[in-house]
Protein backbone atom coordinates (compact mmCIF):
# COMPACT_ATOMS: atom_id res chain seq x y z
CA UNK A 1 0.00 0.00 0.00
CA UNK A 2 2.73 2.61 1.04
CA UNK A 3 4.96 1.84 -2.09
CA UNK A 4 1.53 2.77 -4.21
CA UNK A 5 1.41 5.99 -2.55
CA UNK A 6 4.78 6.78 -2.72
CA UNK A 7 5.17 5.77 -6.50
CA UNK A 8 1.51 7.72 -6.84
CA UNK A 9 2.98 11.03 -5.19
CA UNK A 10 6.07 11.05 -7.12
CA UNK A 11 4.39 10.38 -10.66
CA UNK A 12 1.69 13.10 -9.30
CA UNK A 13 4.99 15.50 -9.15
CA UNK A 14 6.34 14.46 -12.44
CA UNK A 15 3.29 15.40 -13.79
CA UNK A 16 2.64 18.71 -12.15
CA UNK A 17 6.10 19.90 -13.36
CA UNK A 18 5.78 18.69 -16.90
CA UNK A 19 4.28 21.78 -17.69
CA UNK A 20 7.67 23.85 -17.30
CA UNK A 21 8.89 21.70 -20.35
CA UNK A 22 9.28 23.63 -23.66
CA UNK A 23 6.52 20.74 -25.47
CA UNK A 24 2.90 22.30 -25.80
CA UNK A 25 1.32 19.47 -25.13
CA UNK A 26 3.07 17.51 -22.37
CA UNK A 27 2.21 19.38 -19.44
CA UNK A 28 -1.76 19.45 -20.56
CA UNK A 29 -1.64 15.53 -21.47
CA UNK A 30 -0.09 14.05 -18.29
CA UNK A 31 -2.47 16.50 -15.95
CA UNK A 32 -5.00 13.77 -17.07
CA UNK A 33 -2.71 10.94 -15.47
CA UNK A 34 -2.82 12.63 -12.30
CA UNK A 35 -6.31 12.48 -12.63
CA UNK A 36 -6.62 8.76 -13.22
CA UNK A 37 -3.69 8.60 -9.75
CA UNK A 38 -6.38 10.25 -7.91
CA UNK A 39 -8.51 7.83 -9.13
CA UNK A 40 -5.73 4.72 -7.94
CA UNK A 41 -5.72 5.93 -4.46
CA UNK A 42 -8.08 4.12 -1.62
CA UNK A 43 -8.49 6.90 0.61
CA UNK A 44 -8.89 10.84 0.98
CA UNK A 45 -6.04 11.75 2.32
CA UNK A 46 -3.48 9.91 -0.17
CA UNK A 47 -5.45 11.60 -2.76
CA UNK A 48 -4.98 14.95 -1.20
CA UNK A 49 -1.34 14.18 -1.21
CA UNK A 50 -1.14 13.11 -4.70
CA UNK A 51 -3.02 16.47 -5.48
CA UNK A 52 -0.85 18.13 -3.32
CA UNK A 53 2.40 16.85 -5.00
CA UNK A 54 1.49 17.73 -8.63
CA UNK A 55 0.37 21.53 -8.02
CA UNK A 56 3.17 21.82 -5.72
CA UNK A 57 5.92 20.56 -8.06
CA UNK A 58 3.82 22.58 -11.26
CA UNK A 59 3.80 25.62 -9.13
CA UNK A 60 6.89 25.99 -7.15
CA UNK A 61 8.53 28.72 -9.69
CA UNK A 62 6.29 31.13 -7.56
CA UNK A 63 9.16 31.09 -4.87
CA UNK A 64 11.84 32.87 -6.86
CA UNK A 65 9.20 34.43 -9.20
CA UNK A 66 7.51 36.23 -6.40
CA UNK A 67 11.09 37.43 -4.73
CA UNK A 68 11.82 38.99 -8.24
CA UNK A 69 7.83 40.88 -8.46
CA UNK A 70 7.70 42.36 -5.50
CA UNK A 71 11.31 43.02 -5.23
CA UNK A 72 14.34 41.85 -2.50
CA UNK A 73 13.00 43.67 0.57
CA UNK A 74 10.01 40.90 0.25
CA UNK A 75 10.19 38.25 2.96
CA UNK A 76 11.36 34.74 1.56
CA UNK A 77 7.83 33.23 3.51
CA UNK A 78 5.64 35.44 1.37
CA UNK A 79 6.63 33.52 -1.84
CA UNK A 80 6.39 30.30 0.58
CA UNK A 81 3.45 30.82 1.58
CA UNK A 82 1.81 31.94 -2.29
CA UNK A 83 3.22 28.76 -3.29
CA UNK A 84 2.31 26.22 -0.16
CA UNK A 85 -1.21 28.08 0.09
CA UNK A 86 -2.64 27.68 -3.02
CA UNK A 87 -1.51 24.40 -3.62
CA UNK A 88 -3.01 23.33 -0.52
CA UNK A 89 -6.15 25.05 -1.11
CA UNK A 90 -6.11 23.65 -4.76
CA UNK A 91 -5.77 19.36 -3.46
CA UNK A 92 -8.70 20.27 -1.26
CA UNK A 93 -11.73 19.10 -3.53
CA UNK A 94 -9.54 16.00 -4.70
CA UNK A 95 -9.65 14.74 -1.09
CA UNK A 96 -13.41 13.76 -2.06
CA UNK A 97 -12.55 12.47 -5.85
CA UNK A 98 -13.19 8.62 -5.63
CA UNK A 99 -15.33 8.60 -8.80
CA UNK A 100 -14.78 9.89 -12.16
CA UNK A 101 -17.93 11.71 -11.68
CA UNK A 102 -16.12 13.17 -8.97
CA UNK A 103 -12.95 14.28 -10.66
CA UNK A 104 -15.22 15.88 -13.60
CA UNK A 105 -17.12 17.75 -10.98
CA UNK A 106 -13.67 18.67 -8.50
CA UNK A 107 -12.31 19.88 -12.35
CA UNK A 108 -15.51 21.95 -12.68
CA UNK A 109 -16.12 23.66 -9.37
CA UNK A 110 -12.25 24.72 -8.68
CA UNK A 111 -12.56 26.13 -12.90
CA UNK A 112 -15.62 28.28 -11.98
CA UNK A 113 -15.94 28.99 -8.07
CA UNK A 114 -14.01 31.25 -6.13
CA UNK A 115 -11.12 31.81 -4.28
CA UNK A 116 -10.10 28.64 -6.28
CA UNK A 117 -11.09 29.70 -9.56
CA UNK A 118 -8.72 33.17 -9.02
CA UNK A 119 -5.81 30.87 -8.86
CA UNK A 120 -6.51 27.58 -10.84
CA UNK A 121 -3.75 27.19 -13.07
CA UNK A 122 -2.07 23.58 -14.34
CA UNK A 123 -5.91 22.20 -14.28
CA UNK A 124 -6.57 19.05 -16.43
CA UNK A 125 -9.58 20.40 -17.85
CA UNK A 126 -7.53 22.17 -20.41
CA UNK A 127 -6.43 18.93 -21.40
CA UNK A 128 -10.01 19.62 -23.63
CA UNK A 129 -8.00 21.16 -26.35
CA UNK A 130 -6.27 18.33 -26.81
CA UNK A 131 -9.51 16.04 -27.13
CA UNK A 132 -11.53 18.64 -28.51
CA UNK A 133 -9.65 21.22 -30.99
CA UNK A 134 -11.74 23.87 -32.41
CA UNK A 135 -14.93 23.13 -30.21
CA UNK A 136 -15.04 25.42 -27.92
CA UNK A 137 -17.64 24.91 -25.55
CA UNK A 138 -18.77 21.94 -26.74
CA UNK A 139 -15.65 21.27 -26.21
CA UNK A 140 -15.51 21.40 -22.60
CA UNK A 141 -18.48 19.92 -22.13
CA UNK A 142 -17.81 16.78 -24.08
CA UNK A 143 -14.31 16.76 -22.45
CA UNK A 144 -16.43 16.48 -18.84
CA UNK A 145 -18.11 13.63 -20.09
CA UNK A 146 -15.29 11.69 -21.49
CA UNK A 147 -13.77 12.04 -18.08
CA UNK A 148 -17.26 11.37 -16.23
CA UNK A 149 -17.76 7.91 -17.95
CA UNK A 150 -14.42 7.07 -19.21
CA UNK A 151 -13.23 4.43 -16.15
CA UNK A 152 -17.30 3.25 -15.25
CA UNK A 153 -17.72 -0.65 -16.42
CA UNK A 154 -21.39 -1.41 -17.72
CA UNK A 155 -23.15 -3.97 -16.10
CA UNK A 156 -22.70 -7.07 -17.46
CA UNK A 157 -26.25 -7.98 -17.41
CA UNK A 158 -27.24 -4.91 -19.03
CA UNK A 159 -27.83 -5.15 -22.66
CA UNK A 160 -27.47 -1.30 -23.12
CA UNK A 161 -25.23 0.93 -21.04
CA UNK A 162 -26.33 4.96 -21.68
CA UNK A 163 -23.11 5.43 -19.68
CA UNK A 164 -20.84 3.02 -22.20
CA UNK A 165 -22.47 4.71 -24.90
CA UNK A 166 -21.87 8.52 -24.12
CA UNK A 167 -18.52 7.49 -23.54
CA UNK A 168 -17.60 5.92 -26.67
CA UNK A 169 -19.87 8.67 -28.45
CA UNK A 170 -17.47 11.25 -26.91
CA UNK A 171 -14.45 9.21 -27.60
CA UNK A 172 -15.33 9.29 -31.07
CA UNK A 173 -16.02 12.55 -31.15
CA UNK A 174 -12.59 13.19 -29.73
CA UNK A 175 -11.03 11.35 -32.99
CA UNK A 176 -13.21 13.10 -35.46
CA UNK A 177 -12.17 16.62 -33.40
CA UNK A 178 -8.41 15.30 -34.32
CA UNK A 179 -8.35 14.00 -37.43
CA UNK A 180 -10.63 17.43 -38.63
CA UNK A 181 -7.96 19.54 -37.11
CA UNK A 182 -4.89 17.65 -38.46
CA UNK A 183 -6.50 17.84 -42.01
CA UNK A 184 -7.03 21.48 -41.60
CA UNK A 185 -5.02 23.11 -39.43
CA UNK A 186 -6.78 26.45 -38.04
CA UNK A 187 -4.55 27.39 -35.50
CA UNK A 188 -1.04 26.44 -36.57
CA UNK A 189 -0.55 30.28 -38.18
CA UNK A 190 -2.36 33.44 -38.26
CA UNK A 191 -1.35 33.82 -42.02
CA UNK A 192 -4.13 30.92 -42.31
CA UNK A 193 -6.82 32.82 -41.84
CA UNK A 194 -5.49 36.19 -43.57
CA UNK A 195 -3.53 37.87 -40.49
CA UNK A 196 -0.39 38.66 -42.73
CA UNK A 197 -0.54 42.44 -42.01
CA UNK A 198 -1.16 41.09 -37.85
CA UNK A 199 2.42 41.15 -36.01
CA UNK A 200 2.79 40.42 -31.87
CA UNK A 201 6.04 42.20 -30.86
CA UNK A 202 8.55 41.00 -28.36
CA UNK A 203 10.16 43.37 -26.51
CA UNK A 204 13.43 43.42 -23.95
CA UNK A 205 12.57 46.70 -21.98
CA UNK A 206 11.74 45.31 -19.28
CA UNK A 207 9.58 47.76 -16.02
CA UNK A 208 9.64 51.04 -15.41
CA UNK A 209 11.43 52.31 -12.83
CA UNK A 210 11.00 55.44 -10.51
CA UNK A 211 14.22 57.20 -12.28
CA UNK A 212 13.04 59.59 -14.95
CA UNK A 213 15.98 59.50 -17.10
CA UNK A 214 15.86 55.67 -17.07
CA UNK A 215 12.54 55.58 -17.56
CA UNK A 216 12.90 57.70 -20.60
CA UNK A 217 15.53 55.65 -21.85
CA UNK A 218 13.52 52.54 -22.01
CA UNK A 219 10.27 54.87 -23.87
CA UNK A 220 12.56 55.45 -26.22
CA UNK A 221 13.83 51.96 -26.64
CA UNK A 222 9.86 50.57 -26.75
CA UNK A 223 9.33 52.63 -29.95
CA UNK A 224 12.75 52.15 -31.41
CA UNK A 225 11.91 47.98 -31.09
CA UNK A 226 8.76 48.28 -31.99
CA UNK A 227 9.24 50.01 -35.21
CA UNK A 228 11.79 47.38 -36.02
CA UNK A 229 9.49 44.81 -36.07
CA UNK A 230 6.46 46.37 -37.23
CA UNK A 231 7.48 47.27 -40.71
CA UNK A 232 4.71 46.73 -43.09
CA UNK A 233 1.99 45.65 -40.45
CA UNK A 234 -1.28 46.99 -39.88
CA UNK A 235 -2.23 45.56 -36.62
CA UNK A 236 0.70 45.83 -34.24
CA UNK A 237 0.13 43.91 -30.70
CA UNK A 238 2.71 45.39 -28.36
CA UNK A 239 2.69 43.35 -24.50
CA UNK A 240 1.74 43.80 -21.30
CA UNK A 241 1.58 47.18 -18.60
CA UNK A 242 4.57 48.87 -21.30
CA UNK A 243 3.44 52.43 -20.23
CA UNK A 244 0.74 54.30 -17.89
CA UNK A 245 -1.60 55.93 -19.86
CA UNK A 246 -0.93 59.63 -19.38
CA UNK A 247 -2.57 62.39 -21.83
CA UNK A 248 1.59 63.05 -22.42
CA UNK A 249 2.89 59.23 -22.83
CA UNK A 250 -0.01 58.32 -24.84
CA UNK A 251 0.71 61.66 -27.02
CA UNK A 252 4.14 60.46 -27.23
CA UNK A 253 3.69 57.41 -28.67
CA UNK A 254 0.93 58.69 -30.92
CA UNK A 255 3.28 60.65 -32.99
CA UNK A 256 5.91 57.73 -33.26
CA UNK A 257 2.78 55.33 -34.90
CA UNK A 258 2.85 55.15 -39.00
CA UNK A 259 0.24 55.81 -41.15
CA UNK A 260 -2.10 53.94 -41.08
CA UNK A 261 -1.07 51.39 -38.59
CA UNK A 262 -2.83 50.33 -35.64
CA UNK A 263 -1.11 49.76 -31.86
CA UNK A 264 -2.83 47.58 -29.74
CA UNK A 265 -0.72 48.83 -26.42
CA UNK A 266 -0.37 47.35 -23.27
CA UNK A 267 -0.97 49.96 -20.76
CA UNK A 268 -2.07 50.68 -17.20
CA UNK A 269 -4.84 53.10 -17.01
CA UNK A 270 -5.63 55.20 -14.24
CA UNK A 271 -8.94 55.29 -13.12
CA UNK A 272 -9.30 56.91 -9.96
CA UNK A 273 -7.05 57.44 -6.89
CA UNK A 274 -5.23 54.37 -6.27
CA UNK A 275 -6.77 52.34 -8.95
CA UNK A 276 -5.47 51.54 -12.36
CA UNK A 277 -6.77 48.92 -15.00
CA UNK A 278 -4.42 46.45 -17.20
CA UNK A 279 -5.72 47.05 -20.63
CA UNK A 280 -4.75 47.13 -23.90
CA UNK A 281 -5.62 50.21 -25.65
CA UNK A 282 -5.81 50.71 -29.41
CA UNK A 283 -3.34 53.80 -30.75
CA UNK A 284 -3.46 55.52 -34.23
CA UNK A 285 -1.91 58.86 -35.18
CA UNK A 286 -4.30 60.74 -35.86
CA UNK A 287 -7.47 58.85 -33.43
CA UNK A 288 -7.97 59.34 -29.77
CA UNK A 289 -6.85 55.92 -28.10
CA UNK A 290 -9.47 53.23 -27.56
CA UNK A 291 -9.40 51.11 -24.17
CA UNK A 292 -10.39 48.28 -26.00
CA UNK A 293 -9.26 45.05 -23.15
CA UNK A 294 -9.20 45.00 -19.70
CA UNK A 295 -7.71 42.44 -17.44
CA UNK A 296 -10.00 39.61 -16.31
CA UNK A 297 -8.35 39.38 -13.18
CA UNK A 298 -4.78 40.35 -12.15
CA UNK A 299 -2.56 38.84 -10.54
CA UNK A 300 -3.76 38.32 -6.87
CA UNK A 301 -1.63 39.88 -4.29
CA UNK A 302 0.54 41.44 -6.24
CA UNK A 303 -1.59 43.85 -8.67
CA UNK A 304 -5.42 43.23 -7.14
CA UNK A 305 -5.81 44.00 -3.60
CA UNK A 306 -8.64 45.62 -3.19
CA UNK A 307 -8.48 44.97 0.68
CA UNK A 308 -5.58 47.70 0.77
CA UNK A 309 -6.78 50.64 -1.26
CA UNK A 310 -3.73 53.29 -2.27
CA UNK A 311 -2.83 56.78 -2.14
CA UNK A 312 -1.74 57.63 -6.16
CA UNK A 313 -0.70 56.02 -9.76
CA UNK A 314 3.23 54.25 -9.04
CA UNK A 315 3.98 51.33 -7.29
CA UNK A 316 5.21 52.89 -3.98
CA UNK A 317 1.90 54.70 -3.87
CA UNK A 318 0.19 50.77 -3.49
CA UNK A 319 -1.72 51.14 -6.48
CA UNK A 320 -4.67 48.69 -6.69
CA UNK A 321 -5.58 46.96 -10.24
CA UNK A 322 -8.84 46.34 -10.74
CA UNK A 323 -10.87 43.12 -12.26
CA UNK A 324 -12.86 43.47 -15.06
CA UNK A 325 -14.16 40.03 -14.48
CA UNK A 326 -15.40 39.50 -18.02
CA UNK A 327 -13.50 40.61 -21.16
CA UNK A 328 -15.77 41.06 -24.13
CA UNK A 329 -14.62 40.55 -27.73
CA UNK A 330 -14.21 43.77 -30.18
CA UNK A 331 -14.10 44.00 -34.09
CA UNK A 332 -10.55 45.17 -35.03
CA UNK A 333 -9.89 45.57 -38.96
CA UNK A 334 -13.09 43.62 -39.38
CA UNK A 335 -12.02 40.84 -37.02
CA UNK A 336 -13.51 39.27 -33.81
CA UNK A 337 -10.76 39.48 -31.68
CA UNK A 338 -10.64 38.85 -28.16
CA UNK A 339 -7.82 39.00 -25.63
CA UNK A 340 -6.00 37.08 -22.49
CA UNK A 341 -3.58 39.25 -20.73
CA UNK A 342 -0.94 37.66 -18.86
CA UNK A 343 -1.85 36.32 -15.35
CA UNK A 344 -5.07 35.35 -17.17
CA UNK A 345 -3.78 33.07 -19.12
CA UNK A 346 -3.76 30.64 -16.48
CA UNK A 347 -7.12 30.25 -15.48
CA UNK A 348 -9.53 28.17 -16.92
CA UNK A 349 -12.43 30.45 -15.70
CA UNK A 350 -11.05 33.33 -18.48
CA UNK A 351 -10.49 30.84 -21.09
CA UNK A 352 -14.37 29.62 -20.90
CA UNK A 353 -15.40 33.21 -21.13
CA UNK A 354 -13.28 33.32 -24.10
CA UNK A 355 -14.83 29.72 -25.61
CA UNK A 356 -18.59 31.38 -25.25
CA UNK A 357 -17.48 34.37 -27.46
CA UNK A 358 -16.57 32.07 -30.44
CA UNK A 359 -13.56 34.46 -31.26
CA UNK A 360 -11.69 34.79 -34.44
CA UNK A 361 -8.21 35.96 -33.11
CA UNK A 362 -6.91 35.63 -29.92
CA UNK A 363 -4.48 38.23 -28.56
CA UNK A 364 -1.83 37.45 -25.32
CA UNK A 365 0.15 39.93 -23.64
CA UNK A 366 2.44 38.84 -21.45
CA UNK A 367 5.48 40.90 -18.88
CA UNK A 368 7.90 37.94 -18.10
CA UNK A 369 10.50 40.09 -16.75
CA UNK A 370 10.37 38.94 -13.61
CA UNK A 371 9.61 35.30 -14.04
CA UNK A 372 12.82 34.17 -15.74
CA UNK A 373 14.25 31.42 -14.75
CA UNK A 374 11.07 30.20 -12.78
CA UNK A 375 9.46 27.80 -15.35
CA UNK A 376 6.18 30.39 -15.26
CA UNK A 377 6.53 31.71 -18.41
CA UNK A 378 6.65 28.19 -19.95
CA UNK A 379 3.93 26.85 -18.14
CA UNK A 380 1.48 30.21 -19.62
CA UNK A 381 2.75 29.38 -22.96
CA UNK A 382 1.71 25.73 -22.67
CA UNK A 383 -1.93 26.54 -21.12
CA UNK A 384 -2.19 29.25 -23.62
CA UNK A 385 -1.45 26.89 -26.22
CA UNK A 386 -3.95 24.38 -25.61
CA UNK A 387 -6.66 26.49 -25.21
CA UNK A 388 -6.21 28.36 -28.05
CA UNK A 389 -6.37 24.61 -29.61
CA UNK A 390 -9.85 24.15 -28.07
CA UNK A 391 -10.73 27.73 -29.15
CA UNK A 392 -9.37 26.92 -32.75
CA UNK A 393 -8.42 30.56 -33.32
CA UNK A 394 -4.62 31.59 -34.41
CA UNK A 395 -3.47 33.53 -31.46
CA UNK A 396 -0.92 36.34 -31.36
CA UNK A 397 1.39 37.06 -29.22
CA UNK A 398 3.71 39.74 -27.36
CA UNK A 399 5.64 40.00 -24.20
CA UNK A 400 8.23 41.75 -22.50
CA UNK A 401 11.65 40.45 -21.01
Amino acid sequence: MYRRVIFSLLLSAACGASWMLPIHWVGPLLSLVFALLILFQRRGLDRYGVALAYYAAGSQGLLRGVAVFFGAHAPWWEGAFLWLGSATLLSLGWFFANRPWKVALVLLFDALVPPLSLFDWLSPLSAAGLFYPGLGMAGILLFLLLIAGLSRKPRLEAPFSLRLFLTDAALFLALVANIGAWMFPSTSSPRLHGLHHWVGVSLHVGPAVPNVLTNQARHNAILRQTLAQSKGAKVVLLPETLETAWAGNLWAIRQAIPKGQTWLMGMSVPRQVGILTDSIVELRRNRKPTDLFNSTFPVPVSMWHPWSRGTGYVDSQNVDYEAAWWTPARKIAGMKVWANICYDQLLPFVWIEGALQSPQVVLLTNNEWWAQGTGIPQIQRNTAWVWGKLLGAPEIEAENN
